[in-house]
């Protein structure tokens, strides 16, 4: 962990571990990239994946990490800027450079990475690898971080953005809302409820409303954690928590509904039960054991935003011969998501971080 990366405080330590469990479910759901390979996906069995009867899982609904990270977002977010920001302490400005700082460098220099990929691979295969809409206008959409607003005709570029593009929008309604005075609890059960009813019947699988509603689900649940802690002692929540992950592992029950109704309404009710499980029972008694967990949780948002580019250069790498890859073989599987994480570890260390504290002293905000 470097010296001076923040250390998140004990509720949060659960926190990471959660973020980093979602963002190793997005690596191994989107392995089928590398199936892409033959040039044509529309023969691709899922069952044929490397561990399938022991992964299977995140092959098969490894892409509902998306929705629950909104929601850690909107935990985080609300435990800690919703009362300075209800107060007037945290200025537009600052909360702009603070998000831009953290998104914007990796995000920049991942779009590049991908543009030029993309036009190496199309050089040797005549088409693009997984996203396909990697013109000006896209490329124009991805720089402001505008990828998914609904402007634009296709994935394009570092495809997995497009879930950063979505929540950009919700931080400035996060911000609007905190200041305006939506903070309390029939506040954020209007904007969660309103979203998702809106999301249910007039604008279906909108996925700026499912990011509102999966926030302020969030949200609502950093509400509910700091009323447990003001008003149950210690020594009644370890009943409460049994109770919790008795009610977790029932809703584990419908997991056969997956099959047959939106993923994300089926995992509703699971999220808020395993954040707040996640922030009472992750308590690492060894420092060293805390440290690491806040490193994979800080490299969450590198290892998403490079995996694809990762992919990509595997991709160029074995266009002219795709056969050549084992994709059926566990190690190399293991190999892709051992690397990403690394990579993504190094990354934050390295660049991430340091981009980030150099804009905000140059760019200093009140």
């Amino acid at each position: 962990m470097p010296a001076n990366a923040p250390r998140p405080t004990d509720t949060l330590i659960g926190i990471e571990l959660g973020r980093f469990s979602c963002a190793l479910a997005v690596l191994f759901w989107h392995y089928q990239h590398f199936y892409y390979l033959t040039g044509d996906s529309t023969w691709f069995d899922r069952t044929r994946q490397p561990g399938y009867s022991l992964l299977w899982p995140f092959f098969q609904f490894g892409y509902l990490a998306v929705p629950i990270f909104w929601a850690f977002s909107g935990f985080i977010f609300f435990h800690k800027y919703a009362a300075p920001i209800a107060a007037g302490q945290v200025p537009a400005a600052r909360f702009a450079m603070l998000r831009f700082s953290r998104l914007y460098p990796l995000h920049f220099v991942t779009l590049l990475l991908a543009a030029a990929l993309q036009s190496a691979y199309l050089a040797q295969r005549g088409a693009a690898f997984v996203y396909p809409s990697n013109d000006l206008r896209h490329f124009g959409l991805q720089l402001f971080l505008a990828s998914s607003w609904g402007l634009e005709r296709g994935s394009s570029f570092n495809g997995p953005v497009w879930s950063i593009s979505v929540e950009v929008l919700v931080y400035a309604l996060f911000f609007a809302a905190s200041r305006l005075g939506a903070t309390r609890v029939w506040s954020l059960v209007l904007l969660a409820g309103g979203a998702a009813l809106v999301s249910a019947t007039v604008a279906k699988d909108n996925q700026i409303l499912r990011c509102v509603f999966f926030f302020y689900l969030g949200a609502l649940t950093s509400v509910c954690h700091r009323w447990l802690d003001r008003h149950l002692p210690p020594r009644r929540q370890s009943p409460l928590r049994a109770g919790a992950v008795g009610v977790l592992l029932a809703l584990f029950a419908t997991v056969p509904l997956l099959q047959r109704l939106p993923g994300p309404m089926v995992i509703a009710p699971f999220v808020p039960l395993a954040i707040l499980l996640l922030i009472r029972l992750v308590r690492p008694k060894s420092q060293r054991t805390a440290d690491w967990i806040v490193t994979l949780g800080n490299t969450t948002y590198s290892s998403y935003l490079l995996h694809f580019p990762i992919q990509l250069a595997v991709a160029v790498a074995f266009a002219r011969h795709p056969q050549a890859l084992p994709l059926d073989n566990l190690a190399v599987l293991f190999a892709f998501v051992a690397f990403t994480i690394a990579a993504g570890i190094v990354c934050f260390r390295r660049f991430e971080r340091p981009a980030q504290d150099w804009i905000r002293r140059r760019f200093p905000t009140r």
